[in-house]
């Protein structure tokens, strides 16, 4: 289970005090009495496939039943692909109230900073398509993309996954995981989070 926007896979910057969600279907009843948002109707966009996407049409379902089930009505809308990122990319403001997405590689470096800065709001050409904003992230995120320093890095970034969870813009889900096949032929090689391939040292026997 994921437990935030950046995956373990990328250990440098990736939070290891972060705890996934639990699952607390009683806890869920009481915040939507609280909110007042009993019986509440919600449109839920889902994709048939897709890049890096996980089983979409199961995994929208499972999710629409967990909903269902602490009161909530929730409408799929299904849509092939490419249609599926022109209506969730320009943001789902007076469309939609929720949609699932996944990413091939959510290095901290790039998908933070395309889909929660509030620069990066539709509008303003990115894919923030909730209109998440906490100026706070958007500090963590520009000085961790300029500062030289590793270190100082993954520290801005591991404090801004532990901020994102706390206001909870996404569910996180599921950290996608590679295979591959190997040959003992090859010696030095190992799958990348970034999904580049990089040879150096690697030799062939």
């Amino acid at each position: 289970m994921a437990a935030g926007p950046t995956p373990p896979a990328f250990a440098w910057a990736y939070n290891p005090e972060l705890e996934p969600y639990p699952y607390d279907p009683e806890k869920a009843k009481a915040l939507i009495a609280e909110a007042g948002a009993d019986g509440a109707e919600l449109t839920f966009y889902v994709t048939e496939g897709g890049s890096g996407m996980l089983d979409p049409v199961a995994m929208g379902t499972a999710i629409q039943a967990d909903l269902q089930a602490v009161g909530l009505k929730v409408k799929i809308e299904t849509y092939e692909w490419n249609t599926f990122l022109g209506e969730v990319n320009p943001g789902l403001e007076g469309k939609a109230d929720m949609a699932e997405m996944a990413w091939m590689t959510n290095d901290p470096d790039t998908l933070p900073f395309l889909a929660l800065r509030t620069e990066a709001w539709p509008d303003k050409g990115g894919f923030n398509s909730g209109y998440y904003s906490n100026p706070k992230v958007d500090a963590l995120l520009e000085e961790a993309r300029v500062s030289t320093d590793q270190a100082k890095r993954a520290s801005l970034y591991k404090e801004m996954q532990a901020i994102v969870q706390e206001d909870a813009p996404w569910v996180f889900v599921a950290n996608w995981k590679q295979n591959a096949v190997t040959s003992d032929k090859v010696e030095g090689f190992a799958l990348q989070p970034s999904f580049f391939l990089l040879l150096d040292g690697v030799t062939k026997n």
